[in-house]
């Protein structure tokens, strides 16, 4: 693993931030409501709501879908782009800290407008091993789990790009707020390796290139087990002037003591230059999964119904690169070249 985790992590705002208007908000919501009317007993994989979804979707304002369109083709230096003005549903207790994640349709406006707003970027996905296969996923503090690197947790959510051990991550994640911690602290973090890649040493770049890193699964895909690890993969891949990045700082590891050196340099980079916001109700933060990572702040959970309360969304560009793992709808399997259960060799 890499070095210890920061009590405490200095962010400035993100570059790119989309303001919506009263009047842009309330036409999310009506889009949001007619979609309700329309599947309220339906699950969320089912294809004929998934496309009404994307049909829909082309209604959102005019100028966020210009927004989303030139992120998903040129993206930005931070690799995140956050919305302000998301209808979310704010009278609804957060989920419990010991109970069941709750139905999709306790928060339909939230839900159908984070699924418009990932659909102009892709096709929604889930995975079959990971909080049922959700289409949505709600982010809130459990009981017992205060410490886990995980959405679970409250402690600093180490930076990392999610579910680099799979095969086929998802291309874009969301997160929206439907409610913020009780002390606004808790930041969500984000950085792109664009931002960072000049400052990278040739000789870092050439090790980071090289399969000498694995990474250990996360234990909501492993039923708990710690003990399961990616095959040895690189960190950065593709173009050269614009890579692509697989990386996680608390859960990779290098295989030598060169490669564990370079994979602590990056994180140094990527503390000195990252993006955050403490999102509030109605922001919605998008992050490019392929060339940025994201984390999160520490915050102090309460379990008295109004702790912090997020919900995750992901999607993929092509639907025809994951169809061949497709389970139950849009749950893909978590299997793949990646998926190897072995035990990585320590530095």
């Amino acid at each position: 693993m890499t070095t210890e985790t920061p009590s405490a992590v200095d962010y400035r705002p993100p570059q790119d931030i989309i303001e919506l208007t009263e009047h842009e908000t309330a036409a999310i919501v009506a889009a949001a409501l007619e979609l309700f009317g329309r599947h309220r007993h339906r699950h969320l994989h089912e294809e004929a709501l998934l496309y009404d979804v994307e049909t829909v979707a082309g209604r959102l304002p005019s100028r966020l879908q210009t927004e989303l369109r030139r992120f998903r083709d040129h993206g930005n230096p931070d690799g995140a782009l956050v919305i302000d003005g998301i209808p979310v549903e704010t009278n609804v207790p957060t989920p419990a800290g010991d109970g069941p994640d709750p139905h999709w349709s306790l928060v339909p406006v939230t839900t159908f407008a984070q699924m418009m707003v990932m659909s102009v970027l892709g096709s929604v996905i889930g995975y079959r091993d990971e909080k049922e296969g959700r289409l949505v996923q709600d982010v809130f503090p459990r009981v017992g789990q205060e410490r886990r690197q995980e959405n679970s947790g409250s402690v600093l959510l180490e930076l990392h790009t999610e579910d680099g051990f799979l095969d086929r991550p998802p291309h874009y994640l969301s997160l929206i707020c439907v409610r913020g911690d009780h002390d606004a602290v808790a930041a969500t973090l984000a950085c792109g390796i664009r931002r960072v890649l000049p400052s990278i040493p040739a000789d870092v770049v050439a090790v980071l290139r090289r399969d000498r890193f694995q990474i250990a699964f996360s234990t909501s895909f492993t039923g708990g087990r710690e003990d399961i690890w990616s095959r040895p993969l690189a960190v950065l891949t593709g173009p050269i002037d614009d890579p692509h990045l697989t990386v996680d700082f608390h859960g990779m590891v290098g295989l030598d003591g060169e490669a564990q050196n370079a994979l602590d340099r990056l994180r140094e980079l990527f503390l000195e230059n990252v993006v955050g916001a403490v999102l509030r109700p109605g922001q919605l933060m998008i992050v490019d999964n392929r060339v940025a990572v994201h984390g999160r702040t520490s915050f102090e959970p309460r379990y008295d119904g109004t702790d912090r309360w997020l919900r995750r969304c992901f999607s993929v560009s092509d639907l025809r690169t994951v169809r061949d793992q497709a389970d139950h709808g849009r749950a893909l399997r978590s299997g793949g070249e990646r998926h190897r259960r072995i035990t990585a060799s320590r530095a």
